[in-house]
Formats: structure tokens, sequence, C-alpha cells
């Protein structure tokens, strides 16, 4: 059983933003959540979604838990935290476990298959996050999503290693454990957005989610209930903004608000003599501009990371195993025309993914059903599904032993079952 209340942590490039849930039990007796709390403010010393200021964000991150606390109603303790930026990589491995033919496949044996997955050789600066069984096969048979109980002589997995900076852990880990919470896991976005988003049908065929944060987009790879790659883009919604500011030379807020309030990414649907207000450098404070215009740019910068999109998804190999199509989530993939553009350039099925409906958390409000809160909720159904998901082995060489945080950190790797 998971704990009774679980709280989630994002650290993003734009915002912070801490949630409170309540564990529940519906009619039918499934688990679910409530809703207890929530906060969310402007990001402060993150770029690209790592820690550039500890001190900044380590008082941007007090802050958001000071207000989720108050909503809540109670002390946070512990949190499960978003990682994510351009400092994550990834690789796949195979690891082997001989399996006791008198009683078959146990949790053990999955352990010491995934511990020797893990046995990849990783450069001294890095980190393993997270060990991520994408299939297992006992003996002969093939793509098993659950081996437990089989019998057999060999057990093997397929397993893909999410690795980070050690310096980009621990300056995050830093900022949450300095105000006395405990990690209960480092959780890559991607993977928290996916469970706040995805369908069950959509991952059990094959699907490409794209998440479109604002200093950088990560791109992952969901079939048969697990994760098969993951990739982070060193571009984002920022990237959109920073054109419109410089188009317009307007500051970076200002570039902002017109993203959001009137940007579309099929210009040729915005009226050609369509004008809007900005205000700008210079000694004309205001000055009106084309909406069409404005579209252009946004347009010039979507398509770019379109065009990275299916670099990417051609090069990983994957692409002929994601007949759901793409999934688009983020912030920016609220713009209107994100879609149609999308569709347009990469020839897939296209949708954008809200935390909506089938996401299990009463009391959810409009505002976090919102694409840009993807990761924020998936954050807290992580939690909640944890256990039906973990096999948990020792921590080993995750986190070394002389790293500042080693101690307060050691119950965040999880090992993990598809799905």
């Amino acid at each position: 059983m998971p704990k009774e209340i679980i709280a989630a942590i994002d650290v993003g490039t734009t915002k912070i933003c801490c949630l409170v849930g309540a564990v529940v039990h519906d009619s039918l007796g499934e688990l679910g959540l409530r809703l207890l709390g929530s906060s969310v403010i402007p990001s402060r010393g993150i770029r690209r979604g790592v820690v550039m200021d500890v001190p900044e964000v380590t008082a941007a991150i007090g802050h958001v838990l000071e207000g989720a606390e108050k909503a809540a109603g109670l002390r946070i303790t512990s949190a499960y935290v978003g990682i994510a930026g351009s400092h994550i990589a990834t690789t796949n491995s195979t690891g082997i476990s001989p399996i006791d033919s008198r009683h078959g496949v146990t949790g053990a044996d999955m352990q010491r298959a995934l511990e020797a997955a893990q046995a990849v050789p990783l450069p001294a600066s890095r980190e393993v996050i997270h060990v991520i069984a994408r299939r297992w096969k006992v003996d002969d048979h093939e793509d098993i999503r659950q081996p437990l109980g089989m019998s057999g002589h060999r057990l093997e997995v397929d397993a893909h290693i999410v690795s980070g900076t050690t310096a980009a852990i621990n300056n995050l880990a830093q900022c949450v454990l300095e105000h006395g919470i405990d990690i209960d896991e480092l959780v890559l976005e991607p993977l928290a957005s996916g469970e706040a988003v995805l369908t069950p049908e959509e991952r059990h065929m094959g699907v490409a989610m794209a998440d479109w944060g604002g200093g950088t987009t990560d791109l992952a790879f969901f079939r048969g209930n697990g994760l098969w790659h993951t990739e982070v883009l060193d571009v984002g919604g920022n990237h959109l903004t920073n054109d419109v500011a410089l188009g317009l030379r307007a500051p970076f807020e200002v570039a902002e608000e017109m993203k959001l309030r009137y940007g579309h990414l099929q210009p040729e649907r915005v009226a050609e003599d369509e004008q809007v207000w900005a205000t700008v450098f210079g000694d004309r404070p205001e000055r009106t501009f084309s909406r069409r215009f404005i579209s252009q740019i946004l347009q010039a910068r979507a398509e770019e990371i379109n065009e990275i999109i299916q670099e990417r998804i051609e090069t990983s190999g994957y692409g002929q195993m994601v007949p759901a199509g793409l999934v688009l989530t983020g912030g920016s993939s609220q713009i209107p025309g994100a879609v149609e553009l999308s569709r347009r350039m990469l020839g897939m099925p296209i949708r954008v993914g809200r935390p909506g409906e089938h996401v299990p958390i009463q009391q959810l409000s409009r505002e976090l059903q919102s694409p840009a809160f993807a990761t924020s909720v998936g954050l807290l159904l992580w939690g909640l599904h944890e256990d039906s998901r973990a096999i948990h082995f020792p921590m080993n060489s995750t986190i070394r032993e002389e790293s500042p945080v080693f101690g307060r950190l050691q119950g965040w790797l999880r090992s993990l079952l598809p799905g």
C-alpha cells in the first residue's frame, strides 16, 4: 500500500509546483487520490531543467512548499521530485539471473537480473536514476511482461537505463532536502508525464510523447506498457518566447504573454489585418503588431522542434513501434495549431495530452488539468502506483556514499516493471 499522504514537487524551467494528495478508495475499491492542496510559483535559478543557482532554487522551493502546506492543512515530510534537463542520458542493457526450478521466478531473481543490467560502465561524473525493465525472457519465452512465478532455468531482462550527472542530481536534491523534506524518489519527468496523459490503450499499442517544457522537450517512447526509449531535446517553449521577444524587441515577459494570448502555429488562420498592442523597448513604449507576424515567428520555431522530433524518431529505430502516434503535452502544446502543425509534419496521429477524466484524482482543478501540469500530476500518480510496479534493491553505486545527500536519498531508486 502507498502512504496515506503523497506529495509531488515539480521543479521546472518556467514554474515550480507542489501538489499534495490523500490516498482514497473508490466505490469499486480501486486506489485513487483526493487533492488536498497545491501551490505554483514562477521558477527561479533553473536553466534548461538544471539547477543553476542553489540558494535561489532552495528559496523558491521553500515558498512553494509553504503554499502547498497551507492549502492542504498539513506538513509535508517527503515528496516525489521530478528530474529532467539536458544532462539526462539513456542506454539499454541486459541482465541475467539463474532461476531455481523448484520455485519459479521470484522477486529476488528479478532483482538480480536488474542489478546485472544496471552494471553498465558510466563515467565517474554520472549516476543511475532509473533501471526500467522493458521486457523479460524466461528460457526461450520472450516478450514477457510479468515473469513472476514462471518456471524455467534462466531469467533475462532487457532494461532501459536512465542516468544524470552527479552534480545536477545532488544540486536538485540539496534544494529539497534543505527544507527537511525526504525524497521518496527522483522521477524522470517524461515518465511522470506519461502517467498523467497516456491511455492504457496507447501504452499497449505503442506511442511517443513529446513534453514541450520551458527549457527542453522530453521525447519518450512507450510500448507494451513499458518505457522503451527517452531523449531530452535542448529546445523548448522558452525558445519560442525568446524568438518573439527578439522579433518585437520586447521584454521576455511581454513576449510570453503575446505567445500565450495571441499565438497560433498556423498563421494562415489569423486575419491579416488583426493588430495587437505590446510593450516594447525604446522611446515608444507601446506599439501595435500584426498577430499574423507573431504567429509566423512561433511557427518557424515550432517547425524546427518538429523537425528535430521527426529526426529523433527516425534515428531511434522506434518509429514503426508507435502506431498510436504522438501525444503532445507541456505548456507550449496548448498554442492553437500545435496539433495540426505536428500532424502535417510528422504524418502520424497527434493529440494534446491533458490530465483528464482517466486520471484517478478527485478535486483536480481545471487549472491542473492543463498540459502544463502533466508532470506535476503525474508525479502524484507515480507515488500512488509505486507498489504495483516496484522491485526494491540496494542502492549500490547509484548515489555514491561520499555524496552529501547519500544518507537521505537511499529510498528513491526503484527498479521498475513495465507499466
